[in-house]
């Protein structure tokens, strides 16, 4: 792609408004209080939400990199 292109994209009003969506999600994600993940007496559901929860915070924040135009992630070769 042209840098032009990107530039146009990543200025376009519907990925901004995304952007801040996304980003508004991330936060939540973030400040959620480990506390919230614990299931008294089952640690495999604590556990699972712990990972859930960070997962979640991963994913979130490759959404916010691409909307602001870090493709780094996304133009990564993999070696056979």
């Amino acid at each position: 792609m042209k840098k032009e292109q990107v530039n146009e994209w990543l200025e376009n009003p519907v990925t901004v408004f995304l952007l801040e969506a996304v980003k508004k999600e991330l936060e939540t994600i973030s400040n959620t209080p480990i506390s919230d993940c614990l299931v008294a007496g089952e640690p495999f559901k604590t556990q699972e939400n712990l990972v859930e929860l960070e997962t979640r915070e991963r994913v979130w924040t490759d959404w916010v990199d691409f909307l602001e135009g870090n493709w780094d992630l996304f133009e990564e070769s993999y070696d056979e």
